[in-house]
């Protein structure tokens, strides 16, 4: 039998009465705040998108989201020793995003999907005599596999050699970087400890080692990339990161880098050579990486190819994205670019979902 409840103190309904009106009095003003600032409050009424509307309005205006939110965050950190969906908590303050921890039990069908895909890229370039070069980048995850706390799934490891081979048997022009960035990774950091990106230091190994097997594509006008100052980088999965830290202080939070510029060897800012135009044989297509400048990479491609580059880049929608914005732009019909560098997240192959259609437009958070 459940226990009952055969009657109430009238205490007890006075409090719910007073905790009632409370409420109502506080949502008040949130309610004509929200309604001042409503200019399609109908057309949101009749397609019920005004009540979900105002919900969200209310609920980060809420004074108790935030202490709420801070002690679910603290106790599944002190219970479980983990962050808010979407991180997973490393040594040492390294945090990493799930996404390279989640392997897919369809992996082979979505990666063969996804090689199709490539494949069908490839081809649309060829129609237009342009060559495709995929510079796969491998994951934080794999490349710093021993600050990790969580076991790895071996699939996740062994999946840059794979999709590098799976390329090559297609007869797609690859560049591979993990023997390059293993042997390196003591030398200089290659990635952010609090990031899902890359470092400067990163990106510039990427292009050197481009540059060093594609020896063909180096051109003749010098370029040298010069440290301008340090910036603070708090990390995007520094978002995920709602626990109280001061009662366990590893050092979980921002990190510093240094901020390059990429010049002509022999010109400075001030030279009106600045606005030369020079010819660009090359096109680098690539996802945040290559977008945020804070990591330099066109620069660094540049200095390592000695050669002036198109760039097409996407922030927060992945490698596909970036490339279908390649082709549906007057680029594809240039007859001077004959090379097209296609930077690729190799976590795209875990993250995204392949459709068996052609070039997929559903966003992935690159």
């Amino acid at each position: 039998m459940y226990p009952v409840m055969n009657s109430a103190s009238k205490l007890n309904g006075l409090l719910f009465c007073a905790l009632l009106v409370g409420m109502f009095i506080y949502s008040l003003p949130v309610v004509f705040s929200f309604a001042k600032n409503q200019n399609d409050a109908y057309s949101l009424f009749m397609d019920g998108k005004l009540l979900r509307k105002f919900e969200q309005v209310y609920d980060k205006r809420f004074f108790l989201r935030e202490p709420s939110v801070q002690l679910w965050a603290d106790a599944r950190y002190e219970l479980f020793h983990e962050g808010t969906s979407g991180v997973v908590l490393g040594r040492d303050g390294w945090l990493f995003t799930n996404q390279e921890y989640r392997v897919p039990n369809d992996l082979e069908h979505n990666l063969s999907l996804q090689l199709k895909q490539i494949g069908e890229v490839q081809a649309r370039l060829a129609a237009h005599n342009k060559r495709l070069i995929v510079l796969p980048l491998p994951m934080k995850l794999d490349i710093y596999a021993e600050h990790t706390l969580r076991p790895v799934d071996p699939r996740a490891i062994s999946l840059y050699d794979h999709f590098v081979e799976q390329l090559q048997q297609q007869k797609v022009t690859v560049v591979p970087l993990r023997s390059r960035f293993l042997a390196a990774r003591d030398e200089v950091p290659l990635f952010l400890k609090s990031d899902t990106h890359w470092t400067p230091q990163g990106a510039r190994e990427a292009a050197r080692e481009l540059a060093r097997q594609h020896p063909e594509l180096i051109g003749t006008t010098a370029y040298a990339s010069q440290a301008l100052a340090e910036k603070s980088i708090k990390g995007d999965l520094m978002n995920y990161i709602q626990f109280d830290q001061r009662s366990d202080p590893p050092a979980y939070g921002a990190g510093t880098i240094a901020l390059f510029e990429t010049l002509k060897a022999s010109q400075t800012v001030s030279d009106s050579s600045l606005f030369d135009d020079e010819p660009q044989h090359i096109a680098l297509v690539g996802t945040s990486y290559t977008k945020i400048d804070d990591w330099n990479f066109s620069g660094f491609m540049k200095e390592a190819l000695s050669t002036d580059l198109f760039s097409v880049a996407v922030e927060a929608r992945g490698p596909f994205e970036a490339m279908n914005e390649f082709l549906k732009s007057d680029q594809l019909t240039n007859a001077s670019l004959d090379t097209v560098i296609w930077e690729f997240p190799l976590r795209t192959v875990l993250a995204h979902r392949a459709s068996s259609s052609s070039l997929p437009t559903l966003p992935v958070h690159f």
